[in-house]
C-alpha cells in the first residue's frame, strides 16, 4: 500500500477513455439533511437524509488530445440536457510505480454523471486549460484506468491562441469561456434517488476578454438612438470564435474551435494602473445563452 497519492500515481477516464493531459481531479459527496422537531422537547426529533450528490471536478491542459467534453461526444453544450457519462478515478497501490499501473490500483467509479459546468481559460502566462464539473448519484469502488500516453503534440500556450468576432488588434491578455448548466434534481414518490437531474435552461454562456490598456476606455455609451425599430448605437450581436493552434485565425487549421453565437456585450470594466505600479486593463464581457459549440480537428 502506498504512503501517499500524488500526480504520477493518479489517473482519470471519461466515458471509458483515459484523459490525456489531466492536471487535477477532485470528488466531493454532499448529503442534504432535513431536521424534524416536536413540541414539548428541545432535542431533535429526527434528522433524515433527503438527497445525496456526488460532484466531480477535473481539469486538463489543451494539448491537441481530446477534451474531456469531447470524450462525452463534444458539439453544442445545449444538447447535453439528458446526456450522462461514466467517470473513473484511479490511484496506484504501490508507491514504487512511476506511472499508473493497471494491475495495482484502487478505483472510484462515478456512473450516470451529468455535465454541470464547463469552462476554458486562455491566459498569456500559462497553459490553456479546460475545467469540467459533473454531478451524479452513484459512486462505487470499481473500474480501471489505463496509463496516459507519455507525450503530447504540444500544450497550448499564448502563441497558439487566436480569435475572431470582437476586439481585433487589441492586446488581449486573457480569454475565458464559461457556462453553468444549473442541475436540479427531480424526484417521484416511491423512489429515494432522483429520476433525473435537469439542465436549468436557459443557461448563460459568458466570454470574457481582458485587454492591456494603451489608453483609457473609449467605448461609447449612447442610449438616445434606441427606438422600437432599431438598437441605435447599442453593441450588436456577435459570433465569437476562439481557435487553438491556428495561425490563420479561422477554423480551417485549428486543433480546437470554440464558437459562441448570438453574443452581446454585457459589461466593460476598467481597473488597475494605480500607484502600486500595475498596468491598467479592461475586461469586456460578452453574454449569450445555450450557445457554446466545442469542436476538435
Amino acid at each position: 500500500m502506498a504512503n501517499r497519492v500524488y500526480f504520477a500515481s493518479q489517473g482519470l477516464s471519461v466515458g471509458g477513455t483515459t484523459v490525456q493531459g489531466a492536471q487535477s481531479v477532485g470528488i466531493s459527496i454532499n448529503y442534504s439533511l432535513e431536521q424534524a422537531f416536536q413540541l414539548g422537547r428541545l432535542a431533535i426529533y429526527d434528522n433524515i437524509v433527503t438527497d445525496g450528490e456526488v460532484t466531480v471536478t477535473a481539469s486538463k491542459n489543451l494539448d491537441g488530445n481530446s477534451t474531456m467534453f469531447g470524450l462525452m461526444g463534444g458539439g453544442n453544450v445545449g444538447s447535453y440536457g439528458a446526456t450522462t457519462t461514466n467517470i473513473v478515478v484511479a490511484s496506484n497501490t504501490s508507491e514504487s510505480d512511476t506511472s499508473l499501473n493497471t494491475g495495482a490500483q484502487v478505483c472510484t467509479t462515478i456512473t450516470g454523471a451529468y455535465l454541470s459546468s464547463l469552462s476554458y481559460t486562455f491566459p498569456s502566462d500559462g497553459f490553456a486549460t479546460e475545467e469540467i464539473s459533473w454531478v451524479a448519484d452513484n459512486k462505487s469502488t470499481a473500474g480501471v484506468v489505463s496509463a496516459p500516453a507519455s507525450a503530447s503534440s504540444e500544450n497550448a500556450y499564448r502563441h497558439h491562441v487566436s480569435w475572431s468576432g470582437v476586439l481585433s488588434g487589441a492586446n488581449v491578455t486573457n480569454i475565458s469561456i464559461s457556462t453553468d448548466l444549473g442541475r436540479e434534481a427531480m424526484f417521484k414518490l416511491g423512489s429515494f434517488r432522483p429520476y433525473h437531474r435537469f439542465a436549468n435552461f436557459p443557461f448563460e454562456v459568458t466570454v470574457e476578454f481582458t485587454v492591456a490598456n494603451t489608453s483609457v476606455d473609449t467605448s461609447v455609451v449612447d442610449l438616445n438612438g434606441v427606438t422600437c425599430t432599431g438598437d441605435g448605437n447599442l453593441p450588436g450581436k456577435q459570433t465569437i470564435e476562439v481557435y487553438v493552434c491556428d495561425a490563420n485565425a479561422d477554423s480551417a487549421s485549428a486543433a480546437y474551435t470554440f464558437t459562441m453565437s448570438g453574443c452581446r456585450l454585457s459589461a466593460v470594466s476598467q481597473d488597475g494602473g494605480d500607484t502600486g505600479g500595475g498596468n491598467a486593463s479592461t475586461t469586456y464581457t460578452y453574454t449569450t445563452y445555450n450557445e457554446l459549440d466545442v469542436s476538435e480537428a
